[in-house]
């Protein structure tokens, strides 16, 4: 099990492993830049997982452009008269 812990002065840090060390819980202090979560490689995303990002980008664009009045819509009946 994890418990990151970010602290905002060394004085709760101290309160923090004060704590910890009362409770007898076995812990380790990492520094930010060598934190777990952050040691993950990341990996490039597929074709497909590409594929859907922009996908997924372009409907945010539409809806932005539609709710600032950029851009219109079709109707139902429109799109399936153009198939």
């Amino acid at each position: 099990m994890k418990l990151v812990v970010n602290t905002k002065s060394k004085k709760q840090a101290k309160v923090v492993k004060g704590f910890l060390d009362q409770l007898s819980i076995e812990f380790m202090v990492v520094q930010e830049e060598d934190a777990v979560y952050k040691t993950t490689p990341k990996k490039p995303p597929t074709k497909k997982e590409k594929q859907v990002l922009d996908n997924l980008a372009q409907s945010v664009d539409f809806v932005k452009k539609y709710t600032k009045g950029k851009t219109k819509t079709k109707s139902l009946n429109q799109l399936l008269n153009e198939l």
